[in-house]
């Protein structure tokens, strides 16, 4: 969980605004696993409905608690990127398996599970690779979209969001910034926020300038020095609650636990800093690795304000960002230095009216004014509690705990059938019993046994029914079980096919137990997956898909292990006689008459971070395995850890084995998780299976560097036979996150059809009905 393999803070992904530059992260990471994926709000009353006109209609949605930050530049947390997904519109369009839609305002047919859907919306993109390596991101706008004021958008609108995003002083999520665009350096260079500059002069003392006075000199090191550490440490702890790591109850020392360090119960954010630098030679050093998003000079700039976030002229700077081309009233082109295919998802823009948190009279596209003072964003975030945009719905206010959006009559696909969604703080608890009284008419609950139960105790066993109607979709994400090469291979050489061979011989036992296993620890709430990617993933390869197999499901000479025909006893006996195959390639000796191997000298660890509770999806998995090992003549130790036990082992690359889970990003770009670069302790030190691989390598490259999803999707393909062949991985299991709607008062037939991670509950909210 640390910065390195941070992932994005911003866990909506909705809809197309929730893929905007910045929630991108092409990091997974790795996690314990928790079956809570919802940060728990603070209990409140129900806020009555509002007073409606005569065939007004209206849904209650169940949520947590809002930060208040409704703002397309920036909104920082899940609850909040709802509010304005529903009230904004961005250029491009994303399909149910996050691939981004080229051609949205004529319309674009895309298969998924087997159906074609249709996918339109408020703009096209054409990638033109060129022969210098550059590329052009040629840009078209749907021409009649308005915002919900009625004022027509243009492609001035997005130049102008481009702008606040790309501003030297911008301080929000989105790192638009920090692409390839032809003269982005230039233009951000010669200008910098105060903050920024008052902490390069150092703290050795004030010099006179005109940049700052002594006083903000001051106030600023005083901050940094005696509250930025407890800030920072502040920051972790409201992540993990955030991500579902911990209950909002938890104390700082519960919190600490999951990052990694052992604080007594009782101590305060500040004693949290205090651990963590101890941990470390420098707090700078500290700050690098275990930031949850902010850097202490972020977090004092933050709490300082508008005076410390104000730019000041440090040199010589560029007029515009020659890289971004209006090239008509609804067209523009971006032009990269660069081609990378995961910069596609950054042309998402946000359409944010520029009438509204700009200045319309200091917009000039010709003369290089672009809706604002340069380096001063205070009118942009002076709107942050108030959005407008061109999304199905206006903002209309929040108070009570409950935020009100009304229909918007211009919205470009039709004024939406149900006037008015509330959007109702409440606590995770309370989300299933709410909608079965009638409080809440949808919700999205932590899926664990006691909202099972719940929900099919109101709908007599069953989790579709008469009171609630339950939509399970897959996770972002996915458990799995690692080997680290380096630690486990023969003779030192982990590349070696006899070290693979050693490796699929482990991973053919651990994999025979999954199914078993998996269905007994989740039921309904999880399924087992063959291939080490989310299959929330476009790039997943699916049953139906030339060459589909599942994982290490044949023997060492390729043959299949399994057939149609066998029962559970006989699967494990098979996975036995091949798991036997595969160490004998190895290279190990098996004497028939005992059934033992009599060269096993090493005793092979596999680390479950169970909390010493043995309460752990991989388990059991783990036991199993090890049992027949055993028997082998192998020995396999299952050790059940404690949170910062597993973590410091997999950051120090002393794991042998292990249990974790991948948050995934919506791009399956694989640098970060299998390049050779990342392996060993190098680069991020994110690759903990020392994978070192260069076909694999060459593979990865080859997926950046095409702008075909076609053709990446078959990229990525192989490069996941590559990983599966060095043993190195199993997919264990893909979890499910529940959303639920009140049958009796939703029409369920109006709900969205194959719902994913990237297509929710609200992604057709324009033709959602009540009944």
């Amino acid at each position: 969980m640390k910065s390195k393999k941070l992932m994005a803070l911003l866990l909506s992904a909705g809809m197309t605004l929730s893929m905007i530059a910045g929630c991108q992260n092409n990091a997974g990471v790795d996690v314990p696993d928790t079956e809570t994926e919802q940060e728990q709000g603070q209990e409140g009353e129900v806020t009555e409905p509002v007073q409606t006109a005569e065939g007004d209609t209206t849904i209650v949605y169940a949520t947590s608690t809002f930060g208040q930050k409704f703002s397309p530049f920036f909104v920082t947390t899940a609850y909040d990127q709802e509010v304005v997904d529903l009230t904004q519109g961005a250029l491009l369009q994303a399909d149910r398996g996050g691939a981004i839609i080229n051609n949205g305002i004529a319309g674009e047919t895309v298969t998924y599970n087997g159906t074609d859907y249709e996918y339109k919306g408020m703009g096209d993109v054409e990638v033109v690779q060129n022969a210098d390596g550059s590329v052009d991101y040629n840009l078209t706008m749907k021409e009649g979209v308005k915002f919900s004021d009625g004022v027509d958008a243009t492609i001035d609108d997005v130049i102008f969001t481009i702008y606040v995003m790309c501003d030297p002083t911008y301080d929000g999520q989105s790192t638009i910034y920090a692409l390839p665009i032809e003269g982005m350096d230039a233009y951000r260079g010669g200008m910098d926020s105060r903050g920024n500059v008052i902490f390069a002069a150092g703290e050795e003392g004030y010099e006179e300038t005109d940049l700052y006075t002594e006083d903000q000199y001051n106030a600023f090191w005083d901050y940094y020095n005696n509250n930025a550490g407890a800030d920072f440490a502040q920051e972790i702890v409201d992540y993990c609650i955030a991500n579902g790591y911990n209950d909002a109850s938890d104390s700082v020392a519960a919190c600490a636990a999951n990052w990694g360090f052992e604080l007594e119960e009782g101590a305060t954010a500040q004693d949290f800093w205090d651990t963590i630098v101890a941990s470390y030679d420098s707090a700078e050093e500290a700050e690098s690795v275990e930031s949850a998003g902010s850097t202490r000079l972020q977090l004092t700039i933050a709490a300082l304000g508008a005076e410390y976030e104000t730019g000041v002229s440090t040199g010589e700077a560029a007029a515009n960002i020659s890289g971004i081309e209006k090239t008509g009233d609804h067209s523009m082109t971006v032009h990269m230095t660069e081609f990378d295919a995961t910069a596609i998802y950054n042309m998402a823009f946000p359409i944010a009216p520029l009438h509204y948190y700009g200045d319309s009279s200091l917009y000039d596209y010709d003369n290089n004014s672009f809706g604002f003072v340069k380096g001063d964003l205070s009118g942009v975030k002076a709107k942050n509690t108030e959005p407008l945009g061109c999304g199905p719905y206006t903002f209309e206010g929040y108070s009570n705990g409950v935020v009100t959006l009304k229909a918007n009559p211009y919205y470009y696909e039709g004024e939406p059938k149900t006037t008015y969604i509330l959007m109702q703080e409440s606590v995770d608890s309370d989300y299933v019993p709410g909608i079965v009284t009638g409080s809440f008419d949808i919700a999205v609950p932590s899926i664990n046994d006691d909202v099972v139960k719940a929900i099919k105790d109101a709908n007599n066993g069953e989790l579709v029914g008469d009171s609630i109607t339950t939509v399970l979709v897959d996770y972002r994400g996915y458990g799995y079980l690692g080997i680290n090469a380096d630690l486990v291979n023969v003779n030192g050489d982990p590349g070696s096919e006899a070290s693979k061979n050693l490796r699929k011989g482990f991973m053919t036992l651990f994999s025979v137990y999954r199914d078993t296993v998996i269905n007994s620890y989740y039921g309904d709430r999880a399924s087992v997956i063959q291939y080490p990617i989310s299959n929330t993933s476009w790039a997943a390869p699916q049953p139906a898909d030339e060459g589909y197999v599942a994982a290490y499901s044949v023997d060492v000479d390729g043959n299949a292990i399994y057939d149609a025909s066998m029962n559970e006893e006989q699967r494990y006996e098979a996975a036995k006689e091949a798991a036997i195959g595969y160490f004998k390639a190895a290279g190990f000796n098996y004497d028939e008459a005992t059934g033992q191997f009599t060269d096993f000298t090493q005793t092979y660890e596999v680390m479950i971070p169970g909390q010493g509770q043995q309460d752990h999806p991989a388990y059991g998995v783990a036991v199993a395995a090890s049992e027949v090992l055993e028997s082998m003549g192998i020995k396999l130790q299952v050790n059940d850890v404690g949170t910062s036990v597993w973590n410091n082992a997999l950051e120090s690359n002393t794991a042998m084995m292990w249990a974790a889970a991948w948050q995934a990003t919506v791009d399956p770009d694989m640098t970060q998780v299998y390049s050779s670069a990342n392996a060993h302790g190098n680069g991020t030190n994110s690759n903990h299976y020392a994978v070192d691989d260069a076909d694999l390598d060459e593979l990865i490259r080859a997926g950046r560097s095409s702008a075909d999803t076609e053709e990446r999707k078959a990229i990525y393909k192989e490069a996941m036979e590559i990983i599966m062949d060095w043993g190195c991985e199993l997919p264990l299991y893909q979890r499910k996150n529940c959303t639920t709607f009140s049958t009796e008062r939703v029409d369920i037939n109006t709900i969205p059809q194959d719902m994913t991670p990237y297509w929710v509950w609200y992604a057709e909210i324009h033709t959602m009905a009540t009944k």
